[in-house]
């Protein structure tokens, strides 16, 4: 069992990094409680948006054709990334015994649970209790992970395997793990994390792991046969699903499941599109690890490198994985917050340091002068946030925009109090000591999932559009037996909640194109696009809203539709006004 040193006593401690000297439990227990409430307690209420339904079609259609080799979409292969995410979700439904939202999302909501526990525990080889539940609850309620955490997108395990690959490999090389459990750690997590989206975590490991040891001058590590066997289980892992996939579809296939979402990055650059990314980016990796970020500025200052002590290989290896991979999503212009989130986690663990430091620095230090403004204007924050909740529940209604945002009577009085509650334990938390520090960061931390698992969901579940309903009635009017085709690919929400397989048809361009078996089609229709006309006549059966939020009138749509036999003596394809109606 690895142990960990107490870096505010320097005294090494022969305890699993999960208990206390006086054998509690308590930190991992809360932040348990935190994952639980900011992404396991309202997991299947909000209907599935964005990319989620077509993550969850390609699971259910490889389980349909016993094909988990290749993702496709309506029996075409999908050249998007590889399958280990819809790998976890088949296997969650399986487990679950149905195809909600709740078994869909189980694995994303899983995975950011290992990773903040992960976090705490890598972090306690190095800081106290305090900075090691501050780093892992401070991933747990940055904003970007509010956003991706409990849903059903590749993000979230994609993070949690590129993390284990990084943390896990540190972990085992400063506490001396056999050569080949250390190696075969990073190397295996690396290769996982490939399958879940990628080429990007070789990129990763390999950077962050050179300049660590190039930096520590322990490059002779290196060359052992742990480090060997590291590879050659990384490979093999790899080669499981390559070698197969190769052999099946063709070496265009593999490569357009690895590569192809990398490779858009990199297309139709300018000038002013990178300039203007380089500038904003930064902004905006901040702004997704609000409200902690500010604490990274305590790596501007002198004293506070002075006092890192025995947290220096953690600040070295974690600032170390960041700065290198920060140019790979920073210098593209089509780079996305989202795309630097595997290493969240080590800016967590930075911002822990950074926390356990402030509450051991000297009362009149610039760290705890910093530390008090920041938890007083936290605690003024919530106070507001529950005033203002107040005020938008029981005040006129004449402004929907912000009506939307309004609770029900009780529900505003319970947060308004809450926040009240919360902003008294921060504020006196800017006194002197860490167990001060530590109310203030747990009470923060508990505002953020207060605030976002439970305001903001409630205002996502009130704007979030519900074709549930529409599509069942849809399949109730088609005949027993008939069989829906689209023209095309169809918004994969619609063939989610549809069930079952809808085939896909080349768009007819002629009357024959089109086969006579074909009674009933279907075909999306995005904002912006035209209405399409087809060459024969038919007659719309129902408009189905795939919109992530509701519009009036919906803004994409799903046409259903049934083909007419042609008028007699007459063949020029006539069709039926389509009408934007509910079916």
């Amino acid at each position: 069992m690895s142990t960990y040193a107490a870096p505010e006593q320097g005294i090494p401690s022969r305890l699993p990094w999960w208990r206390t000297r006086r054998g509690g439990v308590a930190p991992p227990l809360l932040l348990l409680v935190l994952v639980f409430g900011a992404y396991f307690l309202r997991l299947g209420q909000l209907p599935l948006r964005g990319e989620e339904p077509t993550r969850a079609q390609i699971a259910f259609e490889m389980f349909q054709r016993h094909d988990w080799l290749v993702p496709r979409q309506q029996g075409d292969p999908f050249l998007s990334r590889p399958p280990l995410q819809n790998w976890t979700i088949a296997a969650s439904t399986v487990l679950f015994g149905n195809r909600g939202a709740w078994a869909i999302r189980f694995p994303s909501a899983l995975a950011m649970l290992l990773t903040v526990l992960l976090i705490y525990g890598y972090s306690r080889i190095f800081l106290s209790r305090l900075g090691a539940f501050a780093g892992a609850a401070a991933f747990a309620t940055f904003g970007e992970m509010f956003q991706m955490g409990p849903e059903a997108e590749t993000e979230p395990v994609f993070i949690f395997l590129v993390t284990a690959s990084l943390l896990l490999w540190h972990w085992g090389w400063v506490r001396r793990w056999p050569a080949a459990l250390t190696w075969t750690a990073g190397y295996g997590f690396t290769a996982l994390a490939v399958l879940a989206k990628g080429p990007q975590p070789p990129v990763y490991f390999l950077g962050a792991v050179g300049a660590y040891v190039l930096l520590t001058r322990d490059w002779r590590r290196l060359f052992s046969i742990g480090h060997l066997i590291g590879a050659l289980v990384g490979a093999a892992v790899l080669a499981a699903w390559c070698v197969p996939v190769y052999l099946h579809e063709g070496a265009a296939t593999l490569r357009g499941i690895l590569t192809s979402d990398a490779a858009m990055r990199f297309r139709d650059w300018t000038v002013s599109d990178v300039a203007t990314h380089l500038a904003v980016y930064p902004l905006v990796i901040l702004g997704g690890a609000l409200p902690w970020s500010p604490f990274l500025l305590a790596y501007l200052t002198r004293d506070f490198y002075r006092s890192m002590g025995a947290a220096r290989p953690l600040a070295l290896f974690a600032g170390a994985a960041v700065v290198l991979a920060f140019p790979t999503c920073w210098i593209p212009p089509s780079g996305q917050s989202r795309y630097f989130a595997p290493l969240y986690p080590c800016i967590a663990v930075l911002i822990g340091l950074a926390v356990a430091r402030t509450a051991e620095a000297p009362a009149e230090s610039l760290l705890r002068s910093s530390w008090r403004l920041y938890i007083y204007m936290a605690a003024g924050m919530m106070a507001l946030a529950g005033a203002a909740m107040l005020i938008v529940s029981f005040g006129p209604r004449g402004r929907p925009d912000l009506t939307a945002y309004a609770e029900p009577p009780l529900a505003a009085a319970v947060f308004a109090a809450a926040c009240a509650v919360l902003a008294a334990a921060a504020f006196r938390a800017g006194g002197a000591g860490p167990s001060r520090v530590r109310t203030g960061v747990l009470a923060f931390s508990v505002f953020m999932v207060v605030t976002f698992a439970g305001v903001l969901m409630d205002v996502r579940l009130r704007w979030a559009e519900r074709p549930e309903a529409d599509v069942a009635r849809l399949k109730e009017r088609l005949p027993s037996g008939e069989r829906l085709v689209s023209f095309d690919h169809v918004a994969t929400l619609f063939t989610y909640l549809y069930g079952d397989p809808i085939p896909a048809r080349p768009w007819p361009n002629a009357a024959g194109d089109a086969a006579d078996d074909v009674h009933y089609f279907c075909f999306t229709v995005l904002e912006g696009m035209n209405r399409p006309a087809l060459p024969f006549a038919w007659e719309e059966v129902a408009v189905i809203s795939v919109d992530r939020n509701h519009h009036t009138p919906p803004e994409n749509v799903v046409i259903v539709g049934r083909r007419l036999p042609p008028p007699p003596g007459n063949d020029v394809a006539q069709h039926r006004e389509p009408k934007l109606s509910r079916p």
